[in-house]
């Protein structure tokens, strides 16, 4: 038995709803959405864009409902719709691997992007793993992440990085030696990726995002990794 189920109701709009197609009206609060059926009758899902979201609403558009919906004859959380992660997948696709910088592994068995702060003890710690992670067969496209309200100088430090003429090692010379490579400024994706992990909702690093859009929030050892992987993937 459930200790407590909570459903809370939240009052978004005091406007009367009558019908699907006017719960649009949901844009002028939360930017654009698009509406999902659910199973719970007279209740949707509503995707917000950025950052990328969903959340329940009620049929009539006036209430927002936090926390977990719970199917009592399953005992089961209802999930959201794989809408969400589509939507994310699509957006890191749409980035060109000449603007990561890709620590590939030779047998590669699955791909995943991190975004990563160079001033992050965390993505240090992670970075650390990467010979062991590249051999489980796990290939790594990094992607800028400069946290200022963090650490202040990182994206100038990134910046450096990606325009050095061997991205990989300066990379690792600078999270493993705190060395900041001597290279000219140039035309660099920091900032538009910095843009685009505000969209994919990552408020902290590392932020990894698995290929089907998952996002696994947090540093994890190599072996757990993997196996948040194959449990996620199903392979």
């Amino acid at each position: 038995m459930f200790k407590k189920i909570l459903l809370t109701l939240a009052l978004v709009s005091t406007q009367s709803i009558a019908d699907k197609s006017t719960i649009e009206n949901l844009n002028s609060i939360f930017g654009t959405i698009d509406i999902e059926k659910t199973p719970f009758k007279g209740v949707y899902e509503a995707i917000a864009q950025n950052p990328i979201q969903s959340f329940f609403v009620s049929e009539d558009g006036k209430y927002l409902i936090q926390g977990d919906i719970i199917d009592l004859t399953t005992r089961q959380k209802m999930p959201n719709s794989n809408k969400v992660r589509q939507l994310k997948k699509a957006l890191l696709d749409s980035v060109e691997d000449k603007d990561k910088i890709i620590y590939p592994a030779k047998n590669e068995k699955y791909v995943i992007h991190v975004f990563t702060d160079v001033d992050c003890p965390y993505c240090k710690k992670l970075h650390r793993q990467m010979p062991k992670i590249n051999e489980f067969g796990i290939t790594v496209k990094y992607l800028a992440t400069p946290l200022a309200s963090l650490h202040p100088e990182a994206q100038g430090k990134m910046e450096k990085i990606w325009c050095a003429k061997d991205r990989k090692k300066a990379m690792h010379d600078y999270k493993t030696k705190s060395i900041v490579p001597n290279s000219d400024d140039c035309k660099n994706p920091v900032a538009q990726q910095l843009l685009l992990s505000q969209q994919l909702g990552v408020n902290g690093t590392p932020a990894i995002f698995l290929s089907d859009g998952t996002h696994l929030p947090g540093y994890l050892p190599a072996d757990r990794l993997l196996q948040a992987i194959k449990r996620t993937l199903g392979k």
